[in-house]
């Protein structure tokens, strides 16, 4: 295998550095300013093209590079690390009281004594100009840069010594890698990191799918996702951060607080100086409280109060510190959002890959200014752990999800007519069998005709990786829902032209063009078919496995979990969802109707051969003879298997030019490197 020449190394180490500077001047642009320039897909390939030059040149890899973002291999655990200068935590005030309605009003009271007290440090009757901030419900974090580079991040912890979370803190897109402009060499920024609602819903929701517990609030979840040892999964949290001050700077620091944060934001730093107050004096801070109050309930992120800070940094230090927190700045907290009342029933949701999820059904009551009635029951685990029941008096809380939770039972006001909340043994939707499989929180329909899932079911089952269908996207499976011309994917096949014609722009030749991937359909290998049938965790290559062990429909759909377990990749979990799919009599009715409009998959049979049967295989570098595809389809006729990563179970790695890090590893492994001539020739003799 030949090694790359000099200049393409040159070549490829300038094409780097080009890229590596439009994805950060693309990043900061979309996470500080919020002002992005291209399109995520535009994005997505600049750096798709980045990780293909270190893959092929891996000494192009450095600790600001953009691929640091997706995060790197399994930490051990967290060194501890300590500040630069203690991170002090804050006074709270609760400027707010009840009325004699009940109702939270705003205390002044609680802010004036602030003002006097600062008054009466300074020695001064002037007003002093204050900084109003947001106190965003996060995790409090210090990040050190040296010449402009991150070397560090790290948590709180006692204020003196946290916990090294680096690793983690360079996959969040909002904290920049390289500093930029004029900076100073170094520099240690104090900043509150969180997440935003909408990216809190959509990971509940893509949890409760799973069949996973969701999170209770984004403060939570934030801090376990900086504290993975894994910084892969940090990587995948929607997190971002939000800089409010300093702990060490080298040469002269601006001279107020607000000029700090954006001397931050010209370094590349994201400070929300769109929500930031400047204050004359303490009427205006008082006014900036109420706002927020107001506003609290309607912003994209949870705030618990507002921060007052001297917005005069000579006299933040002139004022100095107590023992745990500055005498410059206090927490001005805001009222609680929980109130009590009854749960009278329990209605069942069912989610698009046929999740039931419970939610409680509310007297209403008004929570923070919003009438609730309903809440969050999650799981029949959380059920039991709360150990809730239907008449139960309890306490809801707002928090960061659509509708809020139920945080606390109040079992002293039972009086005995309180009732267990049953598990469902039937989809409330479709009537289809309910499974919740061992060690699984969710229990899930298993009906293929479920109205509740049947438009993410049609878009599967039109997929290229599936059916193929094109001209099926979800413009057109909406109208085929709105327009009540399709029940379950069977129908698809009953289509006409007449019936499309019903739809917005559709003319002849669309129509036909339509009616012709639809018939094309029917012929789909049978691996394919299986895929877009949606059986749960059966993905591409299981159904690939189950069509060439079966080679027929008939054969899989007799099958029992005892002939599904003699196969190699299937264990009871997936021998189980597939018998259960196959004895519904709803899926059983839907394949029988497919048959009938003439959808026969081909089947694919058995492997050519099984001479590299349990054999493991990785392609890595630019391979010339055959593409990644052909290879992997050569090495399945043959019973082996094609991985994507290298590790202890790779057998063989298939090596082309700059060929990058599997090659390395594969080497450091031991394990038997092939070229593609060598490559050819195993396959020739199998094995």
């Amino acid at each position: 295998m030949s090694k790359p020449v000099p200049e393409e190394i040159d070549q490829a180490r300038s094409e780097h550095a080009e890229l590596s500077k439009q994805l950060h001047h693309h990043n900061y642009l979309y996470h500080s300013l919020d002002r992005p320039e291209i399109s995520d897909a535009q994005y997505d390939r600049l750096l798709q093209r980045l990780l293909q030059l270190e893959e092929a040149f891996p000494a192009l890899i450095s600790p600001d590079s953009p691929s640091q973002r997706i995060g790197s291999t399994p930490l051990d655990g967290f060194p501890p690390a300590t500040h630069a200068r203690p991170m002090l935590s804050l006074d709270n005030r609760f400027p707010y009281k009840k009325n004699e309605n009940d109702e939270f009003i705003v205390d002044e009271k609680e802010l004036r004594d602030f003002d006097d007290q600062i008054k009466r440090f300074l020695s001064t009757d002037e007003s002093i100009e204050y900084l109003c901030e947001m106190k965003l419900d996060g995790v409090a974090v210090a990040l050190t840069y040296e010449n402009g580079l991150l070397v560090r991040g790290a948590t709180r912890g006692d204020g003196t010594t946290g916990e090294e979370i680096t690793q983690n803190v360079r996959t969040i897109g909002a904290i920049p890698l390289r500093l930029q402009g004029e900076y100073p060499t170094q520099l240690e920024v104090r900043g509150e990191i969180y997440m935003e609602l909408e990216g809190f819903r959509r990971l509940n929701r893509q949890r409760r799918e799973e069949g996973e517990t969701s999170f209770a609030n984004p403060r939570n979840v934030t801090a376990g996702s900086l504290r993975q040892l894994d910084p892969k999964l940090t990587a995948g949290r929607p997190l971002t951060i939000s800089c409010y001050g300093i702990g060490k700077i080298s040469g002269s620091a601006p001279e107020s607080h607000y000029q700090l944060l954006e001397s931050l934001r010209r370094w590349g730093l994201k400070a929300n100086l769109e929500t930031v107050r400047v204050a004359g004096d303490i009427e205006e801070v008082i006014a900036r409280y109420n706002e927020l109050l107001e506003l609290r309930d309607r912003l994209p992120y949870e705030i618990d109060g507002m921060v007052v800070k001297v917005n005069s940094r000579n006299l933040q230090q002139e004022l100095g510190e107590k023992s745990r927190s500055p005498r410059w700045a206090i927490a001005c907290k805001f009222p609680p959002r929980q109130e009590q009342t009854v749960l009278e029933s329990v209605r069942y949701q069912v989610g698009r890959t046929g999740a039931i999820t419970p939610v409680a059904n509310l007297r209403p009551v008004n929570v923070s200014g919003v009438t609730v009635s309903s809440a969050s029951l999650h799981n029949w685990e959380e059920i039991t752990r709360l150990g809730i029941r239907i008449g139960d008096t309890v306490v809801v809380e707002r928090a960061g999800d659509v509708i809020p939770d139920i945080v606390k039972i109040l079992t002293e006001k039972r009086d005995g007519s309180e009732q267990e909340i049953p598990e469902p043994t039937v989809c409330p939707a479709c009537g289809s069998p309910v499974i919740r499989e061992t060690g699984e929180v969710v229990p899930r329909c298993q009906g293929l005709s479920c109205p509740a899932q049947l438009k993410e079911s049609l878009k599967h089952f039109c997929t290229r990786n599936a059916m193929d269908i094109e001209g099926l996207g979800d413009r057109q499976i909406d109208q085929l829902l709105r327009l009540k011309l399709i029940k379950s994917v069977a129908d698809l096949y009953r289509l006409t032209r007449e019936d499309l014609f019903q739809f917005d722009r559709m003319g002849d030749k669309l129509a036909d063009k339509l009616l012709t991937a639809i018939e094309a359909s029917k012929q789909r290998p049978l691996e394919r078919f299986l895929f877009g049938l949606g059986i749960r965790h059966v993905g591409s290559h299981l159904a690939k496995v189950l069509s060439r062990q079966f080679g027929s429909l008939a054969a899989l759909a007799t099958a029992d979990a005892e002939q599904l377990l003699t196969i190699h990749e299937i264990g009871p979990q997936v021998a189980n969802s597939v018998t259960r799919f196959f004895a519904d009599p709803n899926n059983r009715l839907i394949l029988g109707q497919l048959k009938d409009f003439g959808v026969a998959p081909v089947a694919t049979g058995q492997p050519h051969g099984d001479k590299l049967s349990g054999k493991v295989f990785v392609f890595t570098g630019a391979l010339e003879r055959f593409s990644r595809k052909q290879g992997e389809a050569l090495i399945e006729a043959q019973g082996g298997r094609a991985s994507g990563s290298v590790s202890k179970k790779t057998d063989y790695v298939v090596a082309g030019p700059a060929a990058g890090s599997k090659l390395a590893k594969a080497e450091q492994l031991g394990i038997r490197i092939l070229n593609e001539e060598e490559f050819l020739a195993l396959i020739e003799q199998g094995g």
